[in-house]
């Protein structure tokens, strides 16, 4: 995936979250170094507008330009998805992301109103430390449906 980039990461929100029955969104960037930011915050908008989401699966791990604004971006725009229940997001090894990035993804999905299932998996994101484990904590602690939480 050395050719994908944010422009199509946003691509692909922007169709998918159109899809008016879409239920389950399952991607795999791995490795895909020209994904940044803008990209992140791009698919979580669109797929925080898509009224039947309800599982969202994403691997970007050692997308190395992924950082605080994107994490952060796209746990915005999930809690903002209706019938979001569960969520499997990896992170391991995007360098760039520390305390601020998991505290507003924390708060974010904190807001989700159905989201009973949260894996998050920072392994590696060595700026990432007390403070950032803490927010994290206290804002998943807010949604109101959380039944499990893997970190």
């Amino acid at each position: 995936c050395k050719k994908i980039s944010d422009a199509g990461v946003n691509g692909l929100g922007h169709a998918l979250g159109q899809a008016p029955n879409l239920a389950s969104v399952d991607l795999n960037f791995r490795g895909c170094e020209k994904i940044g930011d803008d990209g992140v915050n791009g698919l979580g908008q669109a797929l925080g507008q898509a009224p039947n989401l309800a599982s969202v699966d994403l691997n970007f791990a050692s997308c190395e330009n992924i950082g605080d604004a994107g994490v952060n971006g796209l746990g915005q725009a999930l809690g903002q998805a209706p019938n979001l229940a569960s969520v499997h997001l990896i992170f391991a090894w995007c360098k760039k992301i520390g305390d601020a990035g998991v505290n507003g993804l924390g708060h974010g999905l904190g807001q989700a109103p159905n989201l009973a299932s949260a894996h998050l998996n920072v392994a590696r994101c060595n700026n990432i430390g007390d403070d950032g484990v803490n927010g994290l904590g206290q804002a998943l602690g807010q949604a109101q449906n959380l039944a499990s939480v893997h970190l």
